[in-house]
């Protein structure tokens, strides 16, 4: 594979992994918000908390996952599988709820794999994000 073909991939993967972690962060905070009862700001708390800990550390788990499963296995049913193994095991390390937000990653990151994703358009998200984290940091 060519280095030119390699960082395409690459670019896709990243601008995939980043929109997956905002959107299935957002997935998170909302059912535990209705669930829990959580409101306002305690919602906002656990969204930010929850991206920080997706943004990091859920990204480079899930590239590796993904990565994992290929050398693995060859068969796509099998590589999705341990794929999602791999996340499960990974989102395990920061116990039950970390489990429930690599669930919800995986499943947006496959949701998104079937769009086509434009570094303009992360860009933009990442922006509004930033934007409404400092407006509530500044109320």
């Amino acid at each position: 594979m060519s280095n030119q073909k390699r960082r395409g991939n690459i670019a896709i993967i990243l601008k995939r992994k980043i929109l997956s972690a905002i959107l299935s962060s957002l997935l998170f905070a909302l059912i535990f918000s209705t669930f829990g009862g959580i409101e306002g700001d305690a919602f906002f708390n656990l969204y930010y908390l929850n991206l920080i800990m997706v943004i990091t550390y859920g990204v480079i788990t899930s590239i590796f996952s993904d990565w994992l499963s290929r050398k693995l296995a060859k068969r796509t049913y099998t590589r999705e599988i341990t794929s999602f193994l791999f996340h499960c095991f990974f989102g395990c390390i920061f116990l039950v709820l970390s489990l429930v937000s690599s669930i919800f990653f995986f499943i947006v990151d496959r949701l998104l794999g079937k769009v086509k994703i434009g570094w303009l358009f992360v860009v933009i998200v990442l922006l509004v994000v930033v934007l409404v984290f400092i407006t509530l940091i500044n109320r």
